[in-house]
């Protein structure tokens, strides 16, 4: 029998920047967080759990949690992730929340100039990390390579925002 999600909620909830660290001989969150997300891809309620994702990238920001690795793999998988992905780079851009819009856009979206934008306010974004910041600005100039329409200044000047938008 599976876990309850409030239990699942815990164990991500447990999980510390310590335990994804390289240098701590006794790091196993990526072994847990893989197990986590097995357990997470048989249950039916992805609108439950999938935020439970997503406040963990936001809590950990600084932790190598894959690159893809299990978070983003299960996410993807459930298809329905985009709009808590642009809630998240709302709320806190982290290194893996901007490189995930960054896969979207790959994508070629009908939405892109939306995605760009949140990468814009992303490297301004108060809460956003100068690692976060940076991956940003470094994606913006990639969509502008590969076409999107991103003006070089776009990166240069912060957004005009309403108030609440983190910047």
């Amino acid at each position: 029998m599976s876990r309850s999600l409030t239990g699942i909620a815990a164990e991500l909830e447990a999980l510390a920047l310590l335990d994804f660290d390289p240098m701590n001989i006794n790091a196993d969150g990526a072994g847990r967080l893989q197990e986590i997300c097995a357990e997470l891809v048989e249950r039916d309620d992805p609108e439950r759990w999938a935020p439970l994702l997503y406040s963990l990238m936001e809590r950990l920001d600084a932790a190598d949690m894959g690159s893809p690795g299990p978070i983003v793999h299960l996410l993807e998988a459930w298809g329905g992730h985009p709009p808590l992905l642009a809630e998240s780079l709302r709320r806190k851009p982290t290194p893996m929340t901007v490189w995930m819009a960054n896969r979207l856009l790959n994508t070629g979206p009908s939405d892109a100039p939306e995605w760009l934008e949140l990468l814009r306010r992303a490297v301004w974004h108060s809460a956003a990390s100068p690692e976060a910041q940076a991956d940003a600005r470094d994606f913006l100039e990639h969509q502008a390579h590969a076409g999107h329409k991103t003006p070089s200044n776009v990166v240069n000047q912060p957004p005009m925002l309403a108030a609440g938008d983190g910047v």
